[in-house]
This record gives C-alpha cells, sequence and structure tokens, in this order.
C-alpha cells in the first residue's frame, strides 16, 4: 500500500502543474483578447465621433491580427494541452481564445479578404477620360494616393470596368431631384445641389468608424430627351477604399434607375 501512496502522489502533483498552466494560460489569452477588443472598440468610436482621426481609430483593428492570431494559436494549444491532460479549470482559457478568435476572424472578414478582392485606390468614377468634378467640396481633379495617374487609370480599368454612366429617360431636373431624395434617404449630407448646373454633391460616411466620402452626381441632358447620369465617389483619407466607394456607385445608379 506504501507503494501505491508513492505512485500516486507524484500523479497529483503533474496533475496540479497542469491545472497552474492551464489557469495561466487562460488568464493570459482572456486578458490579452479583452484589452485588445477594449483598445479596437475604443479607438474606433473614438473615431466616429471625430474625436481623434479617422486613420488613427481604424489603426488599432488591422494592427489586432497579430497579436489577436497569435492569442488565438496559444488557445487552441493550450486547450489541446489541458485535453490532454485531462484538466479542468478551462472555462477562461476557451472563452479567450474564443474572443481572440472572433476578432481574428473580423479583421479577416472585415478587411484583408475584401481588400485582396479590389485595387488599392479610392477615387472611383463612371468616366475615366472626364471625371465629374467638385465645385463646392475641396477635392482633387483626381485623387490617385501614392499611384501615378496612369497606374490608378489602369487599376480601374481591370477591376471596374462595369461602372459606366448610364441613361434615364427622364429630363435632367427629375433625375437629379430624385438623386437627391434617394441621397437624403441614405444620410448622407448634401453639400449642393444646383439644378442649372447639373450637379450634386454629398459626403457619404463609411463602416463603423465613418469614413468620410465624398460623392458628386452629374446629370447631362441627351437630344432625345432623356439623361445620362455620371458620378464620383471619393475617400478623404487611407489608399485602399476596400471596394466602399464602387459598391455605394453601383447600388446609388441602380436605385436611381430605378426610381419612380
Amino acid at each position: 500500500m506504501a507503494e501505491t501512496g508513492e505512485k500516486v502522489a507524484p500523479a497529483a502533483g503533474t496533475n496540479a502543474k497542469s491545472v497552474k498552466i492551464v489557469r495561466w494560460l487562460g488568464n493570459f489569452v482572456l486578458g490579452g483578447a479583452l484589452i485588445l477588443i477594449v483598445i479596437v472598440f475604443a479607438a474606433a468610436t473614438l473615431a466616429r465621433f471625430d474625436m481623434i482621426g479617422k486613420l488613427a481609430g481604424f489603426g488599432p483593428f488591422y494592427m489586432s491580427l497579430n497579436p489577436a492570431r497569435v492569442l488565438t494559436l496559444i488557445g487552441v494549444l493550450g486547450l489541446g494541452f489541458a485535453f490532454w491532460r485531462s484538466t479542468r479549470h478551462v472555462a477562461k482559457l476557451f472563452l479567450g481564445t474564443l474572443l481572440a478568435g472572433a476578432l481574428t476572424l473580423a479583421v479577416y472578414v472585415l478587411l484583408v479578404i475584401p481588400g485582396g478582392k479590389v485595387p488599392p485606390i479610392h477615387d472611383i468614377t463612371t468616366d475615366l477620360n472626364d471625371p465629374p468634378q467638385f465645385t463646392t467640396l475641396d477635392v482633387d481633379d483626381v485623387s490617385t494616393g501614392p499611384f501615378t495617374q496612369e497606374e490608378w487609370r489602369a487599376y480601374h480599368e481591370e477591376s471596374y470596368a462595369d461602372i459606366e454612366p448610364i441613361i434615364i429617360d427622364k429630363p435632367p431636373e427629375e433625375v437629379l431631384a430624385n438623386a437627391r431624395a434617394l441621397a437624403e434617404a441614405r444620410g448622407w449630407e448634401i453639400v449642393d445641389a444646383d439644378p442649372e448646373a447639373g450637379i450634386l454633391e454629398a459626403t457619404a460616411t463609411a463602416g463603423y468608424v465613418r469614413f468620410y466620402d465624398d460623392v458628386v452626381v452629374e446629370v447631362t441632358p441627351v437630344a432625345d430627351g432623356s439623361t445620362r447620369v455620371d458620378m464620383r465617389s471619393v475617400s478623404r483619407v487611407g489608399v485602399s477604399d476596400v471596394g466602399y466607394n464602387a459598391a455605394r456607385i453601383r447600388s446609388f445608379l441602380s436605385d436611381l434607375r430605378n426610381a419612380p
């Protein structure tokens, strides 16, 4: 019996050590995940209400990817260790791994995957040869970011060939009025609406951070009494818009075409 007792003692000591390791990993992974989430949410919220810059508020989100992945990996390995050692007390480790994994997934779904499908540009237009120009808002003739105009054009032609002017069988004044109604329904800030010039300028927002994108809609009469509609959407900051401006133009022109 004495020999049996001597054999059990080391096993009990080993299990206690395993529990200690799992608890420490749980505190580390859960604490790290909570810190990341708080920083990301706080920065994004401050930027949303313009208390800090938009890029400063968005930065922690994409910079959280690697720390979140590391925490997720540590958590998964820790859970595997706990299962192998038949150790309890894994609640914190499981929750921390879940939160870190969710943050990793969010960065991939909202930024990495969409960003990989679109070019790194943020000025999208229906007319590359003669982009609609802003007369009230202070926007460059073409906002190419770090690229030359030729590079920007090549990116645009390759990915956004479907974004073209549309023809609507209505007079320009009616089309512009419909465009304004759609813009207001979307919550855009109308900056200028000039029926004589055939121009509508507005500011839209994108994402939780509410990045500011400037939009211009241009209506031009056609000889048969219909109206050609051009549109341009430009992000104020950043390089890639992750496809927001192109999606905005596609959606808006589709709704404008179908407006009663």
